[in-house]
């Protein structure tokens, strides 16, 4: 992920953390109904993805997008006002206090 521009992907737990640890824009396709849909709800309405339809919408999302640098950054970051890359040690701090 870290050589990446944009994740075209359905957005699990630990691929949404880890794009969001990278600062890495998501076109979230297809989720599970579930904690993927809650994932890619979440994320969307912060504005730190892009949830599409179906296949039919990626062309021209992913043209958009990198044809639009302030649009990826925009969406990094919103990424950023999220984003907890240190939580595993923030919460370990707490359990040990």
């Amino acid at each position: 992920m870290s050589v990446s521009d944009i994740l075209i992907s359905k957005s699990g737990g630990l691929t949404a953390t880890e794009a969001l640890a990278e600062r890495l824009p998501m076109i979230i396709l297809s989720p599970i109904p579930g904690q993927e849909s809650r994932n890619s709800d979440f994320l969307v309405s912060r504005g730190a993805a892009i949830k599409i339809k179906g296949l039919g919408e990626l062309k021209k999302r992913v043209s958009g997008l990198v044809s639009d640098p302030a649009a990826l950054e925009a969406i990094r970051e919103a990424i950023g006002r999220i984003a907890r890359p240190a939580a595993a040690r923030d919460i370990v701090k707490e359990a040990l206090v």
